[in-house]
């Protein structure tokens, strides 16, 4: 199964993604902010990174700019709540796409499965 980075300040959110993964047989590796996220990015072999926008140290639209330099081909799916995020922005900066908060961690799964295939 394929190796993900969750990326959120939010330990709630943090951990109850990583543990759905997992029990849907992802790989999953977490960071709580943007500077541990982009260490990962550069050692980890991953195949998608899912992260909030809004990250102390570099957010998360720094850190898709990162993903586009430091591990070239691997998909960014960025989520957040703050309702001044544009969905079609990110997507325009190069997010495989976005997610709204609140989600169902369905639809979550959902938007994984079609990212990474």
């Amino acid at each position: 199964m394929a190796k993900i980075l969750v990326v959120d300040d939010d330990i709630t959110t943090l951990k109850n993604v990583a543990f759905f993964l997992r029990s849907k047989g992802y790989q999953v590796v977490e960071a709580q902010d943007g500077n541990e996220a982009s260490e990962r990015l550069a050692k980890d072999g991953l195949d998608l990174v899912v992260s909030e926008v809004m990250l102390p140290g570099i957010n998360g639209i720094r850190l898709l700019k990162q993903a586009q330099s430091l591990a070239p081909g691997v998909p960014v799916l960025l989520m957040s709540a703050f309702p001044s995020i544009d969905p079609y922005q990110v997507i325009y900066l190069g997010a495989a796409d976005f997610i709204e908060k609140p989600f169902l961690l369905d639809n979550l799964l959902y938007k994984i499965k079609r990212t990474l295939e």
